[in-house]
Order: C-alpha cells, then sequence, then structure tokens
C-alpha cells in the first residue's frame, strides 16, 4: 500500500498537461526524453502523456504515447508504486485510449537490459514483435546522454520490440 493507503483503484486518472515531472524521470532513468521505436523518434514532450493521481495529489504513474496510422506507440511507462497493480492500471487506460483513438495495435520498445519490462509485457498480453541489434549503440551517437547500464549492470545496445492487437 502508498502512505496514503489507497489502492490502483482508488487513483485518478488524468490527462497530463504539465510533463515536466514526466521528463524528469525519463531524464533520470533513461538520459533523454526521447524514444525511439522502429524507425520513429518522439519526444515525450510532445505527444501524450497520461497520469494516474493519488488522492492527495501525488503521482502514482505516468506514460507516454502517441498514434500513427492505426497503430498506438507506448513510449514510456513509469509507475512511482512498483509492486502494487498501478503500472497494470496505466498500462490499461493507454490500451484504452488507444482504442478509443482508433488503433488497432500498440507497440512497446525495451531495451535488452530490462528484464522486468519484458516479463510485465508479455504477461500482459504482448508478443515480441522485433529485435534491433545495436539500435541503442545507434541512437546514443545521436542522444550521448542515454544511460550505458541498465538493469543489474547490463550493458545496453539492443532494443526489443513487442506489441499487442487491441
Amino acid at each position: 500500500m502508498s502512505p496514503a493507503g489507497g489502492t490502483p483503484d482508488d487513483l485518478e486518472l488524468r490527462v497530463v498537461t504539465d510533463k515536466s515531472e514526466l521528463l524528469k524521470i525519463m531524464l533520470t532513468a533513461w538520459g533523454s526524453h526521447s524514444m525511439m521505436i522502429g524507425l520513429h523518434v518522439y519526444d515525450v514532450a510532445e505527444i501524450d502523456a497520461l497520469g494516474l493521481y493519488e488522492p492527495d495529489g501525488r503521482t502514482a504513474a505516468l506514460a507516454s504515447w502517441t498514434r500513427r496510422d492505426d497503430t498506438a506507440y507506448l513510449c514510456a511507462l513509469h509507475s512511482l508504486r512498483p509492486g502494487e497493480g498501478v503500472a497494470i492500471r496505466m498500462l490499461d487506460a493507454v490500451i484504452a485510449a488507444a482504442r478509443a483513438a482508433g488503433a488497432t495495435r500498440l507497440k512497446a520498445m525495451l531495451t535488452n537490459d530490462n528484464m522486468p519490462g519484458l516479463v510485465f509485457y508479455q504477461r500482459r498480453g504482448f508478443r515480441l514483435s522485433g529485435l534491433y541489434l545495436e539500435a541503442i549503440d545507434a541512437y546514443r551517437s545521436v542522444v550521448p546522454t542515454i544511460i550505458e547500464t541498465g538493469y543489474k549492470d547490463i550493458p545496453i545496445h539492443d532494443a526489443i520490440e513487442l506489441e499487442i492487437a487491441l
């Protein structure tokens, strides 16, 4: 439980208009607030974002996403209450928003170190749809601030794409 004692169902879902908190989280966790999915770069400062908020106004989770043609792209999902089901509720909200926007599938991109993310998305029904060897190395040449090691100090080099039909 959170210090406020709420459950994921007690959280309020809102469109994020002030993205400063999301950008700060992205810079800390990733070293950039731009994400590359496939051959496109998405700046989370410029695309849609949703947030889950506790009754006292504190942020519980943030997600950034966009749609191009019939595909939605999840660019970032950050739970500030890990292990409580908040990330699941946030992902469900993005899926609902993507469906409402007319998307027929949702894609997410993870780095090769992100074992918790691979488990999370696959347990939610996502399937592996692409492997981009050395994609992060190439992207780092454009955005040198991207972190070099991640989960369990695993060197970050490759990108793994997952998707789910909506």
